[in-house]
């Protein structure tokens, strides 16, 4: 940096001139800040000492750039220099010039937000002292309020530092109360008091803040006047908001105090003393204390609900100077209010704040609606009605929070994101013109159907302020009928008629935001419909206004206009064979589609909205003589947009919509070639998101038009998706699989292509160890098609590459394992998909092979052996194998013999098979259960009968539906047999064994719930700690029925001897129960179970979470010794319970003790971090849980 130049800057800064003054400084900062060179300290001092003169410059332009320049350019120099300036300017607030005092604490102020954290200790040791000193000792007001302002913004910036910690906390807290009590000081200083107390008690120990919570609450009580109460109300208030849930051990005291403050301001009568007012005020700051109270203080709140809820009820509608005659208010309201004043009904509004007491009653109740979703039960019927009542209110701005209140109340009666397609909303779309089942509306919580009883006189009343002559009025009414539209939609439905006319007369508004809200209200209430025939009649009066806004000037209109359409038609067309006269509305819909298809200089979101409506539009009008010739016309511009790079993505979702509708559309066989050959050629692209949505594209259309397609589209498609059937990414291989599979169905004068480009790559793929899933199951469906095909396939090629098991030689055995099992099913699709003789050689092939197995076989005759056991098993599933000659008598043969491979896939097969032939084999099969024996070889049999057995009841259990009882009612009368089986075994030393028992008994729960839950209790209330095995093993058959998501009513009898086992001195049976809570909160059918025993549960968690130096022990290994943790698996358990239990029950568990959890957990294992980080993401994921945990965000942070 010049020195001289820096020199030269300085001089210019004591000019004559204020203009040059003033740019010397603003040169000399940027020459300093823009600089790496550092001034030497001779030339730091004089740049401060030049900028702190120039703060008592008589120019209030050149004062205000010194503020500026002077705490940008102090954080650049050395800390010996900052803590001079930071000294000096301290001083300068204490007893600097009068007239420029607020320059110096500005300059300050601005300098401590600048300076880095590794200033800390400086600033406490320069700032800190002088401005208690103003505080306390300083007899000027002035100076005392400058030094609290200062204050609290050092506290803000620097209150964690230890220095704070150290100083004596509880003496500044006195002082700064101190300032509240004299009453001849300014409300600006008591404003700033209450502010720098606030920040003060964020950073104070719990003994400090519980010193100053009784103290603030004694002078609450001793106050004597109005004013003085209020301040000292605030004071908590605002407190509260600073430190969160610890506050909340001191609402024992505080809530009552302040319900019998606000119930003794409320009751009073009106008197005209001017004293109400400040009662007024009052109320309205123990209200705002109480909102803060129940966001951030839930549980400690509850046992004033009550009280407070009764004291809502009356403040929501308080309003003493309004003096009801009795008459009806209807007329009154539609024209404003305007004749109460002439009638003297409404004392002046200039002299009545009642108001505020509203505003903040409703402030509580959003705040209570917000943060106890788990008390909404009580909450929706004490105050659904009263509040659709107060939409009369006759202040305005309080009549929005009215709306806004009521908005809250709809938004917290659903979980949004959390809807699934439930059998009722399966079953009112089963006719439906689309193949997919429509989105359900949100999930409702039980509490909904409060609000659901006074929508018809929520409804009434909106219209009537939708009417109103105040354009606020009529944008707040508008936004709560579009909150409806969207939390309850099917509820609102029946009551649009009701409101259809003020919605039309929304859609003629000049106002664009109005305009937008109905487009939105429509929309919701048209994609959630449920009675189709409202639409129907209110077509010809919405669908010309819908279309007056596709031509506003607001592209946000536009674009709402055009989705409205994409969801309105399918309300004129809900089921395939019912096309309704209304649909001709949707005729002009498509020459405004077609110039916006065509125009490159529209919004993006137009463009797109335009391409979803015309995709929905032909979806559902696409087979009608009447639109044929609009189709014609719009689909040229649609492939363009497929073609364009911007659009193309939302195009190729339009095109996906025509293509699962059960419409065909003629037109679009003009452009089949054109669309298929874009898609397959963006395969190549980069991107793999748009890899997949091409494909599920291609799928769709080839499914659905493939007949129509020129072989040359067939060719390209087919070419390029075969290097992308891969093991390197099963999702895009499993679709490409699905696309060859289509053409294979759609175009029989493929097949021979198909085969020779697509079957070798699939045969590959189906030898790698990482084939599972979906992509597992479309390559089975795909053999199964080629099988089929025998002149273009012969089914002994196939046989032959499937029964290659020479790729396995040199892998790891359970990778061997899962191929042969893959190679199996693969010979199972291709065997029971071909002709009976086929299927009966094949059958004899692989029991030849079985048999001619030596008792010393090589590895490729044990994989050959391997193989074809699977296979018979696996073609069991589908056909009915029992009666082939010596099939029985061989796979029993096979579980004595020499090899573990061969052993377990005997037994596997047996299981297999018995699922395809129930009536014959099951009864051999636990026949054999009971006739194996007691000695160890007996046993060794038992144990891979009892696989097979539990193969059987698992497959059994994934198959059965509502409809098909055939498994229960095949195996019910052999329930018996097996129990006392599986109940020996649960005591084994082998956990592979218990396992099975386990998986079994999971299953067999839902088979024969009464027989199993008599064998269950027992071996779960087993108290011999010698039996810790049995109980485990009990334990985990609730998991697994849990898994296959067992009525509730079959865990229920089983809960409280779960909870006991979670208390269980035995580790493994504590790890066991863990495991199992786990699992039946994450289960659909059963999450209910411990919803009242939440607490219970997470004390277990807290306790089973902490790291015991018991089970820490130190193993010898020679050279060095290693620590082994045994409790950490069940640590790893305990919080991930948590976080399922969280994502169960998020009302009863969010909480601050979450966080202590996750805290404790940040200083565990890395593997607990990992999980305590997931388990923070959920927590801060709910909105209300955030209000209880925004006070532990330091501890966070650290």
């Amino acid at each position: 940096m010049n020195s001289s130049k820096v020199a030269e800057l300085l001089e210019g800064m004591e000019n004559w001139d204020k203009d040059k003054r003033f740019m010397a400084a603003s040169d000399l900062m940027q020459e300093i800040t823009l600089s790496n060179q550092a001034l030497d300290l001779h030339l730091q001092k004089r740049v401060c000492q030049a900028f702190l003169k120039q703060l008592e410059d008589q120019s209030i332009d050149v004062q205000g750039n010194a503020v500026k320049c002077l705490a940008k350019i102090v954080c650049k120099f050395q800390e010996q220099q900052i803590g001079e300036v930071l000294a000096k300017l301290s001083q300068l607030v204490l007893d600097g010039k009068q007239e420029v005092r607020d320059i110096y604490a500005t300059c300050l102020k601005g300098l401590l937000s600048e300076l880095p954290s590794s200033c800390s200790a400086l600033a406490c040791q320069n700032v800190l002292p002088k401005m208690l000193q103003g505080i306390t000792s300083h007899p000027s007001v002035e100076v005392k309020e400058e030094c609290t302002d200062v204050f609290h913004d050092f506290l803000r910036r620097f209150g964690d530092n230890r220095v704070m910690q150290w100083s004596d906390q509880e003496n500044m807290a006195t002082s700064l109360l101190n300032l509240l009590k004299p009453k001849q000081y300014k409300s600006s200083l008591r404003k700033k008091v209450i502010a720098c107390i606030g920040a003060l008690s964020s950073v104070l120990a719990d003994r400090q803040l519980d010193s100053l919570m009784r103290t603030l609450l004694s002078d609450v009580r001793s106050a004597s006047t109005k004013a003085e109460k209020q301040k000292y109300i605030q004071c908590i208030s605002t407190v509260s908001r600073n430190v969160g849930f610890r506050i909340g051990q001191h609402l024992r005291d505080i809530a009552p105090l302040f319900l019998q403050i606000v119930n003794q301001a409320t009751e009073q009568d009106v008197s005209m003393d001017g004293e109400v007012e400040k009662d007024h005020e009052v109320v309205e700051n123990c209200l705002n204390a109480f909102e803060s109270f129940v966001l951030r203080c839930s549980k400690e709140t509850a046992p004033h609900l009550e009280e407070l809820c009764s004291l809502l009820l009356n403040l929501i509608a308080y309003d003493p100077n309004f003096y009801n005659t009795g008459d009806d208010g209807d007329a009154a309201m539609d024209d404003g209010y305007d004749e109460f004043d002439d009638d003297g009904l409404v004392d002046s509004d200039d002299d009545d704040n009642s108001w505020k007491v509203r505003r903040a009653a409703l402030k509580v109740l959003a705040a209570m609606v917000k943060g106890l979703p788990d008390k909404l039960e009580d909450i929706y019927p004490k105050f659904a009605t009263p509040l659709v009542q107060r939409f009369q209110e006759r202040e305005e701005s309080v009549k929005l929070d009215v709306f806004s209140t009521f908005a809250e109340m709809a938004q917290a009666a659903v979980v949004k994101g959390q809807g699934s397609i439930s059998p009722v909303a399966t079953a009112t779309v089963a006719g439906a013109i689309l193949e997919v089942e429509r989105r359900p509306p949100p999930k409702e919580r039980a509490a909904a159907q409060h609000l659901v009883a006074v929508l018809p006189i929520c409804a009434m009343q909106l219209n009537k302020q939708l009417r109103s002559k105040s354009l606020k009025t009529r944008q707040g009414a508008l936004s709560l009928l579009r909150t409806l539209a969207e939390c309850l939609p099917q509820h609102l439905e029946p009551h649009l008629t009701q409101v259809k006319d003020e919605l039309v007369r929304s859609l003629r508004e000049s106002n664009s935001g109005m305009r937008l809200d109905a487009l939105i209200c429509v929309r919701h209430l048209s994609e959630n419909f449920k009675n189709p025939v409202i639409y129907q009649q209110l077509a010809p009066l919405l669908c010309p206004l819908i279309l007056q806004c596709c031509s506003d000037s607001y592209y946000k209109s536009i674009a709402q206009a055009l989705r409205v359409f994409g969801t309105f038609v399918y309300t004129l067309r809900p089921q395939f064979d019912a096309p309704g006269d209304q649909l001709k509305e949707m005729q002009p819909v498509f020459e405004v589609l077609r110039v916006k298809l065509m125009a490159t200089d529209i919004d993006q979101e137009v463009k797109e909205s335009a391409l979803e409506c015309f995709g929905h539009l032909a979806a559902c009008v696409g087979d009608l003589p009447a639109f044929q010739t609009d189709l014609q016309n719009c689909l040229p511009p649609f492939v363009e947009r497929i073609k364009n790079e911007v659009t193309r993505s939302t195009a190729i979702k339009a095109l996906k919509t025509m293509c699962i509708s059960k419409v065909r559309i003629p037109a679009l066989n003009s452009v089949l070639a054109a669309v298929g050959g874009h898609l397959s050629s963006y395969l190549s692209q980069n991107s793999r998101a748009f890899r997949q949505q091409c494909l599920d594209a291609l799928a769709h259309l080839v499914k659905k038009y493939g007949g129509n397609m020129p072989k040359e589209t067939h060719m390209q498609i087919l070419t390029d998706i075969v290097p992308f059937i891969t093991d390197t990414d099963l999702y895009i291989t499993d679709l490409c699989v699905q696309v060859a599979d289509r053409v294979l169905e759609t175009a029989p004068q493929m097949v021979s292509v198909v085969v020779e480009k697509c079957v070798p790559a699939v045969l590959q793929v189906c030898r790698s160890p990482l084939l599972q899933g979906s992509a597992l199951d479309s390559i089975l469906r795909f053999l199964g098609n080629v099988a089929r095909h025998r002149d273009s396939c012969s089914f002994e090629f196939l046989r032959k590459e499937l029964s290659d098991t020479s790729v396995v030689a040199n892998s790891q055995a359970q990778a061997q394992r899962h191929v042969i099992g893959t190679l199996a099913k693969g010979l199972a699709a291709v065997v029971s998909s071909s002709a009976a003789e086929v299927q009966t050689k094949a059958i004899t092939h692989f029991l030849t092979v079985i048999q001619k197995t030596s008792a010393s076989p090589s590895a490729e005759v044990i994989n050959q052996c391997e193989l074809s056991l699977l296979a018979l098993g696996e073609t069991g599933k589908y056909t009915d194998i029992s009666q082939t000659s010596g099939f029985c008598d061989t796979l029993l043969r096979q579980l004595q013999s020499s090899t573990d491979e061969i052993r377990l896939a005997a037994a596997l097969a047996l299981g297999y098979a018995t699922v395809g032939a129930m009536g014959t084999l099951l009864k051999v099969l636990i026949d054999n259960v009971q006739q194996a024996g007691a000695n160890a070889k007996g046993q060794k049999t038992q144990y891979l009968l009892l696989t097979s057995l539990r193969e059987v009841i698992a497959i059994g259990v994934a198959r059965r539906t509502s409809n098909d009882r055939s498994l229960a009612e095949h195996l019910r009368p052999h329930v018996p047999r097996v129990l006392p089986i599986l109940s020996q075994y649960a005591d084994s030393p082998e956990e592979s064994v218990r396992n099975v028992v386990s998986e079994s008994l999971g299953h067999l729960l839902m088979v024969d719930q009464e027989a199993v839950l008599r064998a269950l209790l027992p071996l779960l209330s087993s108290k011999d700690q010698e039996s810790w095995r049995v109980r485990a093993s009990a334990v985990s058959a609730v998991r697994f029925a849990a898994a296959k998501h067992c009525p509730a009513a079959a865990i229920l009898p089983l809960k409280e001897a779960l909870m006991a086992c979670m208390c269980d001195e035995e580790l493994q049976v504590r790890k066991a129960a863990l495991h199992s809570v786990n699992v039946v909160c994450l289960s659909h059918s059963c999450s209910e179970v411990f919803r009242s025993n939440t607490d219970f549960v997470f004390e277990r968690i807290k306790e089973d979470s902490k790291q015991k130096p018991e089970l820490i022990r130190e193993v010898d290994l020679g050279p060095f010794k290693h620590k082994v943790d045994d409790g950490l698996p069940l640590r790893k358990f305990a919080y991930t319970v948590c976080t399922s239990l969280l994502s169960a029950y998020p009302e009863q568990v969010a909480s601050p003790a979450v966080v202590d959890l996750v805290l404790q957990g940040l200083a565990d294992n890395e593997d607990v971090q990992v999980i305590s980080c997931q388990l923070l993401q959920d927590l801060c994921s709910w909105n209300f849980a955030l209000f209880r945990i925004i006070g532990r965000i330091g501890d966070l942070v650290e």
